[in-house]
């Protein structure tokens, strides 16, 4: 059964919700969330918040005022990262070495934005998002230990030149020779449409893998993913939303979308069918089962989804407006974190 956790309201007044989570242990886990006035002018910032296992609290860091954090992995309690953008518009990198969080310099990427991390050691981890003005590509960038470096990563046909965007939202790694990372290409205005894209690193390069798309009778429509979690090599899923209006997210035509690789080739597999609308955000594997999290309905509110092995179902869900992420490790809690009301909201079950 899935219960919600108190959270504090780091600014009261704003806007607060909670963009990650990272489960380390039974007993720890971080999450990260931005505030803003709920307007497009004003304040605005980041925060960071750990849990015992009980109940969270804030954690000072530094170069939060104005910044944003959109994602936050942890390979062990002394190696968590959190990235997003910084106060100068520029890609924000913070880490937890077990004591304080501290700023790290990430690469001179000009027009450039990361999305989400992913930990695996202290010295390999992965961040995603896109770069360029105008005509977007993706971007993938790499931790050795040492520095953030970008490492060459491709970008669908159409989007080098023809069309306008292909952006990556989450990345998943299982080892040195092993990663994952999901999100969109297309949309230009004489090709509204986006397709789903997935890259895979093999320990030398990223290729694209082919993935599929929603089809209408007159062609692909609106696909993307959002999340993804790699558990083995023949066992990944990744999540989204398709939906009837190009180049429009959050209307009464999208429905959730789930992907599953075998080892072999990915495969849409069926989830619940939900009235009005629904969208999958976030997705975490833990042994044999798997949870994904988003947001049903209008007014929103949240959604949860746990595949059995063998189908996608829904779960009772607390009250909120949607769930943006979701973390599990093996034999311990699982916790999904989002935003209800203008408050932050953290549940676990």
């Amino acid at each position: 059964m899935w219960r919600a956790a108190p959270s504090p309201d780091p600014r009261p007044g704003f806007v607060n919700g909670l963009e990650s989570v990272a489960v380390v242990s039974r007993r720890r886990a971080w999450a990260v969330g931005d505030y803003y006035t709920g307007q497009e002018v004003g304040p605005q910032g980041a925060f960071i918040e750990r849990s015992d296992g009980r109940s969270w609290r804030v954690v000072p860091a530094p170069g939060l005022r104005g910044a944003t954090l959109g994602s936050v992995s942890a390979s062990g309690a002394d190696d968590v990262w959190a990235v997003g953008d910084g106060t100068d518009g520029g890609q924000l990198f913070e880490h937890w070495d077990g004591s304080r969080w501290r700023i790290v310099p990430g690469p001179s990427e000009r027009e450039s934005s990361v999305f989400a991390v992913a930990a695996r050691a202290p010295d390999d981890a992965w961040a995603v998002g896109v770069r360029g003005n105008g005509v977007v590509h993706t971007l993938i960038e790499h931790w050795d230990g040492r520095r953030w470096s970008v490492v060459r990563s491709p970008s669908p046909p159409g989007a080098n030149g023809t069309g306008p965007f292909a952006g990556l939202h989450a990345v998943s790694a299982i080892s040195a020779t092993d990663a994952w990372a999901a999100g969109e290409s297309g949309g230009s205005a004489r090709a509204p449409a986006t397709r789903t894209l997935i890259e895979h690193w093999n320990g030398r390069r990223w290729t694209i893998v082919p993935s599929p798309n929603v089809r209408a009778a007159r062609g692909v429509i609106n696909d993307m993913l959002s999340g993804i979690s790699a558990s083995r090599r023949d066992d990944v899923w990744a999540v989204g939303l398709w939906g009837v209006r190009p180049r429009v997210s959050g209307s009464t035509g999208d429905h959730s979308l789930a992907l599953h690789w075998d080892g072999r080739s990915w495969s849409r597999v069926a989830t619940p069918t939900v009235a009005r609308r629904s969208s999958l955000q976030a997705v975490a594997t833990s042994g044999e089962r798997a949870w994904a999290v988003g947001d049903r309905g209008f007014p929103a509110r949240t959604l949860i989804e746990r595949w059995d092995g063998k189908r996608w179902t829904l779960m009772p869900s607390p009250r909120g407006l949607w769930f943006s992420s979701i973390a599990a490790v093996s034999g311990g809690p699982v916790w999904a974190v989002g935003q209800t009301g203008h408050k932050p909201l953290a549940a676990h079950c």
